[in-house]
């Protein structure tokens, strides 16, 4: 059963730090879509998608799925010129890190101290994300205002009182 007063404040630490970390490293507007506070499990996930666990009084995994037009445009801004594949690979791992770290100090701050794991990226069109044990399962798209494409996060979580 979802806790939604802890799956409200996810959804809102989401919704200010996706738009705050596509602003300031690449110069977007990200726009909230619905959210869902009781997404279903398991979830699936399109595109270039950067994972990172979340460990401590606070557990589960955080999920960013950028579209490859949108993870190849972001690079271009971010690095200039023509991105790699492992260009994009690193931009989409950077920027989960830096919303799943954003995530991980207001949870911190709210007393569900916790660590972080290393990001990993993987390419698919259809990856297929669950966990068995989260009590909460937050999912919010996002677009970048004047592009095609999208971003979509998802949040698996425990948080232990």
């Amino acid at each position: 059963m979802t806790n939604n007063a802890d799956a409200q404040m996810i959804l809102e630490i989401i919704n200010k730090y996706v738009p705050e970390v596509m602003q300031t490293m690449a110069g977007l507007v990200a726009v909230p879509g619905n959210a869902d506070l009781e997404a279903p499990q398991p979830a699936s996930l399109s595109g270039i998608v950067g994972a990172i666990g979340l460990t401590g009084r606070a557990n589960g995994v955080v999920y960013t799925a950028f579209s490859q037009s949108l993870a190849n445009l972001i690079t271009e801004k971010i690095l200039g010129g023509e991105p790699s594949s492992q260009d994009v690979s690193d931009v989409v791992g950077e920027l989960t890190n830096m919303i799943t770290g954003n995530v991980k100090s207001q949870l911190c701050d709210a007393g569900f101290n916790c660590s972080l794991s290393i990001p990993s990226v993987v390419r698919g069109d259809k990856i297929t994300v669950a966990s068995k044990s989260a009590a909460i399962s937050v999912r919010n798209e996002y677009e970048c205002e004047g592009l095609s494409g999208q971003l979509v996060l998802q949040v698996f979580a425990v948080l232990e009182k």
